[in-house]
């Protein structure tokens, strides 16, 4: 033990002299802070365009309330002659189909700073009408032109696909270094185990190197205001270290299998970015291909034919909330084929994340930013109840302002009939309980500790099949 623990002081010793280690490392933090500056900047200004639109729903109702109130105080002013019903807030009948403006706004996370995730595909938040769901749902088509600028280099980029680079370029000198100069006969003569000492350094230089990003990263996050300093951005921050390490420890175990298969210093190389592109690019596309072809998803296609073909079917006379309801009552069968076809289609990704550790990795990061598919779904699920609440609320509304407009026969509108005065009453939306949550990783994480343990296992068959070569 006291001769790997000189081995490892003296290697690291070693790295702190070397001009090339110390530029990696620059270089690496320069791309974390960068990262971290993008995820930072692209999380304000969500932040921002959430409370822009939940002031404009507040200034809406301001608006509404106040027009309204002028107008019953005075209905035969100058500024509402050839006012048209269907045109302004004080008629219930253009409140709920016009003029009505909500917003249901996702909350946001103390971590969201650290992950973009899918948060550049899924909208921080919605327009909800009374009328129907449509409005909210195609807000995260992929297909839809504003939804195809996604991708961003964020934090979350650089550890999943840039740092397993940076430390398996310092790792790979390992052993083949040491097999280059003719050093290790001499380190084996002393009783130095060359399994001990490649383990021990390899691990040595990635954690030295992960706890370098780590601290840069937190002092930084909190610096710059990224995360907030109180109890939960510091969790976030813990539970997000700790996928980092546990991460690099991956690509640390990696090298090591590395540098027990290669006899150089090139051939290490060459084969480090080779694991890299299996692993880091090939192997997720593989497996999101192969989920894709297991469960398949209909056509969007089919879904606006379908609704097409059941406006068709729909009597007519119907008010336009009947006619919202009877239409999803027409269309529950496909919503429902659809829906299969994608709760099945992520049933199967979480039961196979496990055989990803890069995509792993990065859906842990996101989850952990709260910046996930599950957690978007989760939203949606909320303001669905929101805007069956909403729904409910004009229907109520109409039906007792038409029975009113019966008994009063208004020539225009006006409170007793269809005049509307109950702005404040107006549903607004109030996330679930779910969504304060702190976010937690998925429980597959652990399956990264699996595959750590298979790759120490293959380090130690290449290193004695290395062995018996070099013996014979």
């Amino acid at each position: 033990m006291k001769q790997i623990l000189t081995l490892i002081v003296y290697d690291l010793r070693i790295q702190l002299r070397e001009r090339g280690s110390i530029v990696l490392m620059l270089v690496a933090l320069l791309l974390a802070g960068f990262g971290l500056f993008e995820g930072a900047r692209f999380d304000r200004h969500q932040r921002q365009a959430t409370a822009a639109a939940q002031a404009q729903e507040t200034q809406a109702r301001s608006d509404a309330n106040s027009l309204a109130q002028r107008y019953f105080a005075d209905p035969g002013a100058a500024e509402f002659k050839g006012l048209q019903w269907f045109r302004t807030a004080i008629d219930v009948r253009g409140y709920a189909f016009r003029e009505h403006v909500g917003f249901a706004a996702k909350p946001h996370t103390a971590g969201s700073a650290l992950a973009v995730g899918q948060a550049d595909l899924q909208p921080a938040y919605v327009r909800v009408r009374a009328e129907s769901m449509q409005s909210a749902r195609t807000t995260v088509e992929i297909e839809h032109p504003a939804r195809l600028s996604a991708g961003r280099f964020d934090l979350g980029f650089f550890i999943v696909y840039l740092w397993p680079l940076i430390l398996l370029a310092l790792c790979t000198s390992v052993l083949t270094q040491d097999r280059e100069s003719h050093r290790l006969r001499a380190l084996q003569l002393q009783g130095v185990r060359q399994g001990r000492m490649l383990a021990a350094q390899v691990m040595a230089r990635t954690l030295g190197a992960s706890a370098l990003l780590l601290v840069f990263c937190t002092a930084a996050s909190l610096l710059v205001g990224a995360v907030a300093p109180d109890a939960a951005g510091l969790y976030a921050l813990a539970v997000w270290a700790g996928i980092v390490l546990l991460y690099s420890v991956f690509w640390g175990t990696a090298a090591i299998a590395i540098c027990a298969a290669c006899d150089n210093r090139m051939m290490a190389a060459f084969a480090g970015f080779g694991v890299w592109l299996a692993l880091a690019v090939m192997l997720p596309a593989a497996f999101t291909a192969a989920i894709q072809i297991a469960a398949p998803v209909p056509e969007r296609e089919r879904y606006v034919q379908a609704m097409r073909d059941a406006g068709d079917r729909l009597p007519g006379g119907l008010q336009r909330l009947d006619r919202a309801v009877a239409l999803e009552g027409q269309m529950v069968a496909v919503d429902n084929l659809f829906q299969r076809a994608h709760s099945h289609r992520q049933q199967l990704f979480d039961q196979a994340l496990a055989f990803s550790p890069v995509t792993l990795a990065y859906e842990s990061m996101a989850a952990i930013a709260g910046n996930d598919n599950e957690r978007h779904q989760q939203f949606m699920a909320d303001v669905q109840q929101h805007q069956r609440r909403l729904r409910g609320y004009f229907q109520n509304a109409l039906q007792m302002a038409a029975l009113g407009d019966a008994k009063h026969h208004c020539t225009a509108t006006c409170l007793g009939g269809y005049g509307f005065l109950d702005f404040d009453g107006v549903p607004r939306f109030t996330a679930s309980a779910a969504m304060s949550e702190s976010p937690q990783a998925p429980p597959q994480l652990a399956a990264l500790g699996l595959w750590i343990a298979a790759l120490l296992m293959l380090a130690a068959v290449l290193l004695k099949k290395n062995r018996r070569r070099t013996t014979r």
